[in-house]
């Protein structure tokens, strides 16, 4: 970074300061999916292993029964031999929780070494109709009430900072599990 480039951050670190009245979880949400753009998504939590296997490279139909594509060559470049024990393994879903992801949302963050963190929410908080979306497109301001997504930002830039993800009970209307992966 030049010492240019560098001034500027400093100057947007205080205009962020300074403008911190005017920043609302919506907000802060809409600023933090343009800085992140792609390296954050949300989601349908039962589809997300195809979408994470696809952003790998790999051809892999909608649906894991089908004849065509690359699963097996996923799977154990993956190290495992199905989608319920992907979720397992990768992101912490118990067999007793797999059942319910499609009633849930994933919102999955890479950070700036390319790791990934995936919090898995209670609940339909995504927009449906978007696939795998940008932070600001999917629909996670319109279904979060402004606690629970102020909550999730918190620990998603906890996790970005290098931060511990505070986990357990919380006291606002999100709950979630996450993992590093």
């Amino acid at each position: 970074m030049t010492a240019g480039e560098d001034a500027l951050v400093g100057q947007l670190a205080r205009l962020l300061e300074a403008e911190r009245d005017r920043l609302s979880p919506r907000r802060v949400l809409e600023l933090l999916s343009l800085l992140l753009g792609e390296r954050a998504q949300a989601g349908d939590a039962s589809h997300y292993v195809y979408e994470y296997g696809r952003r790998a490279g790999y051809s892999l139909p909608a649906y894991p029964l089908d004849g065509s594509g690359e699963f097996r060559e996923f799977f154990a470049e993956e190290g495992v031999r199905n989608v319920p024990e992907w979720y397992e393994r990768k992101l912490g879903v118990p067999p007793q929780l797999y059942a319910q992801l499609p009633a849930r949302t994933i919102v999955a963050v890479r950070d700036a070494a390319n790791r990934r963190r995936a919090f898995v929410l209670d609940g339909v908080r995504h927009a449906q109709d978007a696939g795998f979306a940008g932070l600001a497109k999917s629909g996670l301001s319109r279904t979060l009430p402004p606690e629970g997504l102020a909550e999730l930002l918190d620990a998603v830039m906890a996790y970005l900072l290098g931060e511990p993800v505070r986990e357990g009970p919380r006291p606002g209307a999100v709950r979630f599990v996450s993992r590093l992966f």
